[in-house]
């Protein structure tokens, strides 16, 4: 696919049903470059047979099992796997704002106030989808499942909020591309498992 007024070529693949996420062979514009999705840390996957049998109830079976890795404590109830799956959540978006903050103070964006204002907003989307994946977590205790589904759903919005301070008009990025596109991507498809075994509360 050849971008207007541009000779980068950008060339997708994806890589299925491992995760939802589609890697870049090239940098999208020469000033705004797509970091990579967040990887996990290299946890055993789970071997629990009740752990495969939730995660195989989402739409990403196995992005579900690596993201419970890191933080899979032996318990396998219900409740217990959308815990581990918020606290994933959670860290994986602060990970997400450390990369926005670092991008935002790199002095090769300095004359990108595009890409700069596009990455300040997501600043205020993550500290926002942070505050709703813990109230989600509080109302774990007291089997509040609406407000659970309501939160992450939030996040969810709050991670495409992001995205669309890139590419919406009249000022979008020259590619019209977030940068956090691929992060966000696998943000939002975590919030997907969440709000997928959180149903199973029901």
């Amino acid at each position: 696919m050849e971008l207007t007024n541009k000779k980068t070529v950008l060339v997708l693949l994806c890589f299925r049903p491992v995760l939802a996420i589609c890697v870049a062979s090239a940098p999208i514009t020469a000033s705004a470059t797509v970091p990579p999705p967040i990887s996990q840390p290299p946890t055993a996957v789970p071997s629990d047979p009740q752990i495969k049998s939730l995660c195989a109830k989402t739409e990403y079976p196995d992005l579900c099992l690596t993201t419970i890795a890191p933080f899979f404590n032996g318990k396998t109830d219900i409740a217990s796997v959308v815990e581990m799956l918020i606290k994933a959540g959670t860290e994986q978006t602060k990970q997400a704002n450390a990369t926005a903050t670092k991008m935002a103070a790199d002095p090769k964006y300095a004359d990108d106030p595009k890409t700069i204002s596009g990455l300040k907003g997501c600043y205020e989307m993550y500290d926002d989808a942070l505050d709703n994946m813990q109230n989600a977590m509080d109302a774990i205790p007291v089997h509040d499942i609406g407000t659970i589904e309501t939160m992450v759903s939030a996040a969810i919005t709050d991670y495409g909020t992001c995205d669309d301070g890139f590419t919406r008009q009249p000022n979008p990025v020259p590619d019209g591309v977030s940068p956090m596109v691929d992060i966000n991507e696998n943000l939002q498809n975590i919030g997907s498992i969440i709000l997928a075994i959180t149903d199973l509360l029901h």
